[in-house]
């Protein structure tokens, strides 16, 4: 008997030890599933990332489970990820601001009460193999910090507040919270939810909440991703710098082989910030300048002192093998810098055009002329 109530209490532990973390995404159109999918921890962070990080902001795919294939890992980012922005609309004012919310110690009971403040709707996705809290810190405090968006240290009712610009980095902004350690969360999150909702539907604001339960705080994973931040940085800057013009390979490793490329090649961008804090930060958001430049600080001088920090790409020029000089342009020098070929072109038609309009004139001026006198008293008629 003892020994069945030991199996049962062991059994009921590993049960509980596998509960997963729910993640809710209040946007304006919520995503249409008949069920929660479970994803695993280094997909869920590929989500976040991109919800939260600017244009142009890259990460490989190869730190996906090899249980999971690169087309399904692109389908989850692109269902899940923020939205693309109307062609002609203007980014900087029709772009929804991003807010990450994870709360750690979250007990059934709480996942059960914020169900329903949530009035029915259920989570977006859950994570099945939520990590430790560790983890949660490095992926706000790091990762995070690598696509260029802060972690908060603002008080819960202030770093949901779209208003206060203090506790964001530019139109992103992530927080982590213990409610174990502060009570008062949940309560406020529950008033506060409607708001978040109105916000959502206006467009103004999107919010992602992860409930990280409180079995994952002592869980032996100590990282969202299964690689190191170190190995993931390196990997990206190779593939970035990969020539484009290299054929893509038509065996069956191609699927495997995708998975090296660049998450920016398979979801949506945001607009990047015109200043970077360290050239770290700046080379990981603009993926080493697509490989046509390179992070300068925009003022320093050349006696190696600098009046600031601004880290920003400046581009290069490109030339091929048997190939023509290419200029690039952009924020992230991925763009060919097309403004010395068009002024040439322009030039040369108002050049033509204006020597054609001499040439005509000059006919016309000739034709009205009157002829001299002498040669008038010839051809005049005699009496």
């Amino acid at each position: 008997m003892k020994f069945s109530l030991g199996v049962a209490a062991a059994l009921a532990g590993f049960t509980s030890a596998l509960q997963p973390a729910d993640v809710y995404i209040l946007q304006s159109k919520q995503a249409s599933t008949s069920e929660t999918p479970s994803l695993p921890r280094q997909v869920a962070r590929l989500i976040l990332l991109q919800r939260l990080a600017p244009e142009a902001w890259t990460d490989s795919l190869n730190d996906i489970p090899k249980d999971v294939t690169t087309e399904t890992a692109v389908s989850y980012i692109n269902q899940f990820g923020k939205s693309p922005q109307p062609l002609f609309d203007n980014k900087a004012t029709s772009e929804p601001s991003q807010l990450l919310v994870m709360l750690e110690g979250i007990s059934t009971e709480d996942a059960k009460t914020l169900k329903k403040t949530l009035k029915g709707s259920g989570p977006a996705f859950e994570v099945n193999d939520a990590p430790s809290s560790v983890a949660n810190h490095n992926l706000a405090q790091s990762d995070m910090a690598s696509a260029g968006v802060g972690a908060t240290n603002c008080d819960f009712v202030r770093a949901i507040n779209p208003f206060e610009e203090e506790c964001w980095s530019g139109k992103s902004s992530v927080a982590v919270f213990d409610v174990r350690k502060d009570t008062t969360i949940l309560a406020s999150l529950a008033d506060n939810i409607s708001r978040l909702q109105k916000l959502a539907q206006s467009g103004e604001m999107e919010t992602t909440l992860v409930l990280l339960p409180e079995t994952s705080r002592v869980s032996s994973l100590n990282a969202w991703s299964s690689k190191p931040q170190s190995l993931r940085r390196r990997q990206v800057t190779e593939e970035v710098m990969t020539e484009a013009d290299e054929p893509a390979p038509t065996t069956a490793a191609t699927e495997v082989e995708a998975a090296d490329v660049p998450l920016a090649s398979f979801v949506r961008g945001r607009d990047l910030p015109s200043c970077f804090a360290s050239a770290d930060s700046c080379q990981n958001s603009t993926g080493n300048c697509s490989g046509h430049g390179k992070c300068v600080n925009k003022y320093a001088r050349e006696d190696g002192s600098d009046a600031g920090t601004c880290f920003y790409c400046q581009c290069e020029s490109s030339r091929p093998k048997n190939g023509s000089v290419t200029h690039w342009a952009g924020a992230t020098c991925s763009k060919v810098d097309v403004s010395a070929p068009f002024w040439l072109f322009t030039g040369f038609t108002i050049l033509m055009v204006g020597i054609l309009t001499f040439s005509i004139g000059l006919l016309y001026s000739i034709g009205e002329e009157k002829l001299p006198g002498v040669i008038g008293a010839g051809v005049s008629k005699s009496k």
